[in-house]
């Protein structure tokens, strides 16, 4: 049921060998497809082909890569998982190397061993809906060919997508600073594919503090609106969350004040510096194209006098904030500074704890905001399957209401990125890689000739969950849609439509998508492909 279930020695159980694949798509949509195959004897040159044999749509053919990982932040414990997906053709297949270089390699299965294959079909924007029947093919020496049926079933219909919903990635922009605009479009543009509205941590500039002692300060704001553009190029219209960490120092600095910022209050003179410095920063980016929310402290405690202040000045001089919190004391002393409180899922995964949330943000007008998908490892690994990262950012992220979800991180290695045991030296508290997708270049750990990403099962994960959203979206605007016609019948649909929505998504348990699964990613399939068929119905 999930990807994440092959391992490289585990044969097939009786209810998980099948001789044929289906899969839906709407016209544009990608969606996944897997599969795997057991060696009854040595398999050489082993290669996978899709013969569309005239579908509208393509397909992507690619490898679970098997490696070692550790299980924990700092565990010196470890498993083998199936992770990234890479290309594989005519009897070789792509593996990582190190410092993210990969090469080709026999794609050669012994005995007992087991391989796992990603395709990934899209179907074209204007794509006829009906039933398609392709295949795959399967070879390998000295076994012959393997024929398996795929029917892919073009939808009548488009996904809708809420424009009152936002996914934000943290985006580890760092990277960018050796990366040409081209790529750093081309990734952008990938992220938009996953369907991501807006990135975090991302630059907004810098404050010419030169005359702050007389209440002055201008603001350089060109990185802000030069990124702002290419993501409005590449399909990201934010809003985004900008890191301008740090300030409160700049600022007592720049007037000469000597304080511990740590301890107590700060003196006002302080304050009102940085209330100018944000008000700069707010009428500079003013026309850039897209909203932006100030980020100063991760994930600060209730007695954490220095974010309060530092969030109640820039909140004063008029910018929108942003902060993350596992404490909920936090949230209790600053939320009248607050636009974007972003909880960290456990706070939200409930069905009690999620109204309880909501109802706090609407109390106080900030809008409800939770993060919790992407590359989390505690206390159980996010990263080789699905169930995690589809379940938060579709299901979960539906159940609960909010206005945004929040995937951390994007690709934050360290040391070696195709090396999760020595990152010790470069971040000994949590030394393991901190990847949901990883790089792919031509010289080792030099970001200038990156290639793109590598995607992985969480991170095509993540676009799954956003379109299962989709799907429910969808089906909420045509229960509306009929409800309004003139029509009884589809007036009576449309009410049997609304209780069967209900239905699945109260079927669907809450769950922490941080801890390990709860149930069958099946299940999320399922839900999928009812709403499809309620769609389609209410269409007529």
């Amino acid at each position: 049921a999930d990807p994440g279930d092959y391992k490289p020695n585990r044969p097939p159980r009786p209810e998980e060998r099948v001789s044929r694949l289906s899969t839906l798509v709407t016209p544009g949509q990608a969606v996944a497809v897997w599969f795997g195959i057991h060696a009854l004897a040595d398999l050489r040159g082993l290669d996978v082909e899709v013969d569309p044999r005239g579908a509208p749509v393509t397909v992507d053919v690619r490898h679970e890569h098997f490696w070692p990982q550790r299980t924990g932040w700092r565990s010196r414990q470890w498993y083998m998982t199936p992770e990234l997906l890479l290309p594989c053709s005519d009897g070789m297949k792509t593996v990582p190397t190190q410092r993210g270089l990969l090469e080709e390699r026999p794609f050669d299965v012994g005995q007992g061993g087991s391989a796992a294959f990603w395709l990934t079909v899209t179907a074209t924007e204007h794509a006829r809906a009906g039933q398609y029947r392709l295949a795959v093919r399967v070879t390998s020496r000295p076994r012959g060919e393997l024929l398996l049926p795929l029917t892919v079933e073009v939808l009548p219909f488009t996904l809708e997508r809420p424009a009152d919903r936002l996914s934000l990635l943290y985006a580890d922009v760092g990277r960018w600073r050796t990366m040409s605009d081209e790529q750093v479009l081309a990734e952008l543009r990938d992220f938009a594919r996953h369907g991501f509205t807006g990135l975090v941590e991302i630059p907004l500039g810098e404050p010419d503090l030169t005359g702050i002692a007389e209440g002055r300060a201008t603001f350089d704001a060109s990185p802000f609106r030069k990124l702002v553009a290419l993501c409005a190029q590449a399909g990201l219209p934010g809003p985004h969350v900008c890191s301008a960490g740090g300030m409160p120092e700049r600022v007592a600095q720049a007037l000469g004040i000597e304080a511990n910022l740590h301890a107590g209050e700060w003196p006002e003179k302080l304050k009102a510096g940085l209330r100018v410095v944000a008000r700069a920063a707010v009428e500079a980016t003013r026309d850039a194209g897209a909203r932006w929310y100030y980020y100063g402290v991760d994930e600060p405690s209730g007695d954490n006098t220095y974010a309060i202040q530092d969030y109640q000045c820039w909140r004063g001089g008029g910018a929108e904030t942003y902060a993350t919190f596992y404490n909920i004391g936090f949230l209790e002393k600053a939320s009248q500074y607050l636009t974007a409180p972003c909880f960290v899922v456990g706070l939200v995964s409930a069905r009690d704890t999620a109204r309880e949330a909501r109802e706090a943000c609407a109390r106080t007008g900030a809008e409800f905001w939770w993060y919790g998908s992407g590359s989390y490892v505690n206390p159980f690994p996010q990263e080789g399957f699905m169930f995690h990262n589809r379940y938060a950012t579709g299901l979960l992220w539906y159940k609960t209401g909010a206005r945004a979800q929040v995937t951390w991180t994007f690709c934050r290695p360290h040391e070696d990125v195709f090396n999760d045991f020595d990152g010790s030296a470069v971040n000994s508290g949590e030394p393991k890689d901190q990847a949901t997708a990883y790089p792919h270049l031509l010289k080792p750990d030099d970001w200038s000739t990156y290639q793109g990403a590598i995607p992985t099962i969480a991170w095509e994960s993540i676009r799954e969950g956003v379109d299962d959203y989709a799907y429910l979206h969808t089906l909420e605007r045509a229960i509306e849609r009929a409800k309004h016609s003139a029509s009884a019948p589809r007036q009576r649909a449309a009410l049997r439509a609304e209780e069967a929505l209900r239905s699945m998504v109260d079927g669907i348990p809450w769950a922490n998508p941080m801890n390990s699964a709860t149930f069958s990613t099946q299940r999320l399939q399922d839900v999928r492909h009812k709403a499809a068929r309620l769609i389609a119905e209410l269409r007529g």
